[in-house]
């Protein structure tokens, strides 16, 4: 298999297509229709919803903790929940990428990557594809979904 063929090559290659092709407005405007609304949204991007059935739910108050125990603590400007997909990979930067070993090492990833994104990204991957008028995310829902599935196998394999 040459390194084109692998499965994260070729949605990697279908995102950087779907970006090369839409205008940022369009991309925008997906955006809005499917994840913003005054009520509840299309697509719902917060794991408690996912593996509680509801926002805000326990879910949230164990990621709170988890962050707690490693000092960290939500910027007053943002406006999403810790458990909101882009935190939680922010997280994982942090515990990837950080300068404190005591708490960016691989055990603290793999446990929160094992109890905080691992039960619910494949339902929200679903749930973007389950939506056909979203041509633009689906790559991305894709690339998401085989990503996060690479780590999971990595952290099985410690």
């Amino acid at each position: 298999m040459q390194a084109e063929d692998a499965p994260l090559a070729k949605v990697w290659h279908s995102v950087v297509e779907v970006a090369k092709n839409n205008p940022a407005k369009s991309w925008r405007e997906e955006f809005d229709l499917n994840f913003i609304s005054v009520g509840r949204p299309n697509i719902i991007l917060n794991g408690s919803f996912y593996m509680a059935g509801h926002l805000n739910e326990k879910p949230l108050v164990e990621i709170r903790r988890s962050l707690e125990t490693f000092g960290l603590e939500s910027a007053e400007e943002v406006t999403e929940t810790e458990d909101h997909i882009s935190a939680l990979c922010e997280v994982m930067r942090y515990l990837i990428a950080g300068d404190d070993v005591e708490i960016s090492n691989l055990t603290n990833q793999r446990v929160f990557f094992n109890s905080h994104i691992r039960p619910w990204y494949d339902e929200l991957c679903d749930a973007i594809e389950d939506i056909p008028e979203m041509h633009l995310y689906h790559p991305v829902a894709a690339l998401t979904r085989e990503f996060l599935a690479i780590e999971g196998q990595s952290f099985d394999m410690i």
